[in-house]
């Protein structure tokens, strides 16, 4: 009975706790492993926010997103094919800056401008996006499209 309950309370209490002690370290491990790849997704987001913050704070002071769209569609080829272009402003809450707007929808446009129209958009230094696009097929053959692309961008203001 000594024996019996020796080995009950001595060998199988210390393999027990063993085997827990080992599977709490291969989790603090799993854990750890985690942490190191969102310190490296936070390092990529923060080192993009900071390239964004300076592409605004480079941007001419008299950059309208409206204007910088119509030069765009006119470098692009495809300002003749522009319906309408509505701008729009939200103030952003508990900043000085407010967010610019400007859906621009284009009638019956070949492929090849339309991508070249949306590369000169997003290549820009100018700090604006593409938040939305939507594509239909147009023209006789439905070898155009029609476009409704929704584009934004922070604009600073200054406390002067």
């Amino acid at each position: 009975m000594v024996l019996f309950f020796g080995y009950q309370f001595g060998v199988v209490a210390v393999l027990d706790k063993r085997d827990n002690l080992t599977r709490i370290l291969n989790e603090k491990k799993a854990a750890l492993e985690e942490m190191g790849l969102l310190r490296q997704q936070f390092l990529a987001v923060s080192n993009s926010f900071d390239t964004k913050s300076q592409a605004l704070a480079d941007r001419k002071k008299e950059f309208s997103l409206f204007s910088f769209l119509d030069s765009q569609a006119q470098q692009s080829g495809v300002k003749e094919n522009v319906e309408y272009m509505k701008p729009f402003t939200k103030k952003i809450e508990n900043s000085l800056h407010t967010l610019a707007t400007v859906k621009v929808k284009l009638k019956e446009v070949y492929l090849k401008e339309l991508v070249n129209f949306l590369y000169h958009i997003e290549s820009s230094k100018n700090g604006v996006i593409i938040t939305s696009l939507s594509l239909s097929k147009a023209g006789k053959e439905n070898r155009l499209l029609d476009a409704v692309i929704e584009t934004q961008t922070i604009m600073i203001k200054d406390k002067a």
